[in-house]
């Protein structure tokens, strides 16, 4: 059996988190180990699926808004506060609230899991993160920390992040000091390494059909949409036609970007010329 189907990229996230959360590896650190959840527009879902419960308010940090790269007020706000933005700990299936970033990596072994999104992914299946802070953020702590515990790394990414260049050419490319000018907070690309799980992915780990891209993008606010054809036996291409129609409608959760002139982000070209035009130099 052959369908096709669309998804926007808040759909596509609902899908991959429902993918992600049936991982044997997860399923298993949410009964017996630690589960440690990045901020990012796509954990956000993930979160949904572990809190049995909808988030309403923005759960990511670095985002892209139609000015430039930005950050979102709360992971701002949690920067200044705790030095580090935001993560979500849960241990046996228990949130964590108590637990700061440094202890719970110290906790992490083998059995347990860190998810973190992606904002790039090239055609070979690699993933990269955007890097705003000078020192690396918590993905450039938590990475290292992570790889070398052996801790299973999982990474959501819709393929509305797909880009044309390898993973590991951007990343050689991009970097806060080499910029002489961004729209937005200047970044560096960190590639990832673990398991990618993209909406291909996804299908395949729900129901065992095989899915194919053929289009990406749309209007009319399926913009960053993908569009795909799903083919395999009836009954696994049925199920996925169901899980396709569950997450219709799906919307983003909120997310509020600061103002630039109380932001005023190192190196972030939007702050200066938010300065310049209330100063009128």
């Amino acid at each position: 059996m052959r369908i096709q189907i669309t998804l926007t990229p808040a759909e596509s996230k609902k899908l991959i988190a429902k993918a992600v959360v049936s991982l044997d590896i997860v399923k298993r650190a949410k009964t017996e180990g630690i589960i440690l959840v990045g901020a990012s527009t796509t954990c956000a879902f993930i979160l949904e699926e572990l809190l049995n419960r909808r988030v309403t308010e923005g759960y990511g940090c670095g985002i892209t808004i139609p000015r430039g790269t930005c950050i979102m007020q709360e992971m701002l706000d949690s920067i200044r506060q705790r030095g580090y933005a935001r993560v979500w700990v849960f241990e046996k299936g228990l949130l964590r609230e108590d637990l700061t970033l440094d202890q719970t990596l110290n906790m992490m072994g083998s059995r347990d899991v860190f998810i973190k999104g992606a904002n790039a992914l090239d055609p070979q299946g690699n993933a990269g993160i955007f890097l705003g802070s000078p020192i690396g953020g918590t993905a450039g702590k938590a990475i290292g920390i992570a790889s070398a515990r052996g801790v299973n790394i999982v990474i959501p990414v819709g393929l509305e992040k797909l880009i044309p260049t390898p993973i590991f050419k951007a990343a050689s490319e991009a970097g806060i000091g080499r910029m002489d000018y961004s729209m937005g907070m200047p970044v560096g690309l960190l590639p990832l390494p673990g398991m990618v799980v993209d909406e291909v992915k996804a299908i395949q780990i729900l129901t065992g059909a095989e899915a194919i891209p053929i289009g990406a993008g749309g209007v009319y606010g399926a913009e960053g949409a993908v569009t795909l054809i799903v083919k395999g036996p009836e009954e696994n291409v049925m199920e996925t036609l169901r899980l396709a129609r569950s997450v219709k409608g799906t919307a983003q959760p909120q997310t509020k970007p600061p103002e630039c002139l109380e932001c005023r982000y190192p190196r972030c070209s939007l702050g200066e010329e938010a300065a310049k035009k209330v100063s009128g130099s």
